[in-house]
């Protein structure tokens, strides 16, 4: 990819994240983003096929930002918080309940599922880590991280719930605490 077409994409991608900043996905159109990023409407369709699509990127983006600042020893449940913490007013705009069409689940638990799969399979010191213990005894790895996926999106709803004003280490002490008594069931 040349250096004008990734400055191109991810000035959109930046654009995208500003806006949801301030309003909520739904509420975001694609002249939005385009006028955001300095950009004309071929050129946005030449890189995303709609707003979608730019939201998947977005999710990427943000994702990678995230494992990369990541301490490899870092529990899940920390870098989810952290992530949470980081993009507070970006989640409460892609968060499904302040959405009127969009279903940002699908969004949610792939960017959930992602992280727990990369930190699975980094194989990085995690012992420490309750869902990671939980995956390596599990015969059945894959199920067992999606099981906890959805249990991770039930605490995001939680959190949606609560307008993502519960503090950080209420957050990870209590689902790290219901996982550890999980796995010694």
């Amino acid at each position: 990819m040349s250096q004008v077409t990734e400055r191109t994409k991810s000035a959109i991608v930046t654009a995208m994240i500003s806006l949801l900043q301030k309003k909520p996905f739904d509420k975001i159109t694609v002249g939005d983003i385009c006028k955001e990023s300095q950009i004309n409407h071929s050129t946005f369709y030449r890189y995303f096929n709609d707003k979608f699509s730019l939201l998947h990127a977005v999710f990427e983006y943000l994702l990678d930002d995230l494992l990369a600042e990541t301490k490899s020893t870092e529990t899940i449940i920390n870098q989810i918080a952290d992530f949470i913490g980081k993009n507070n007013d970006f989640m409460r705009h892609v968060s499904p309940q302040y959405q009127t069409k969009a279903n940002m689940y699908p969004e949610f638990r792939l960017i959930l599922k992602d992280i727990v799969t990369r930190k699975y399979e980094s194989h990085e010191n995690v012992d420490d880590d309750p869902l990671i213990n939980m995956i390596k005894d599990s015969h059945t790895p894959e199920l067992m991280i999606s099981f906890i996926v959805g249990a991770l999106v039930g605490v995001v709803e939680y959190l949606e719930d609560n307008d993502f004003k519960i503090p950080k280490d209420e957050f990870t002490s209590f689902t790290e605490d219901f996982f550890r008594k999980w796995i010694s069931k």
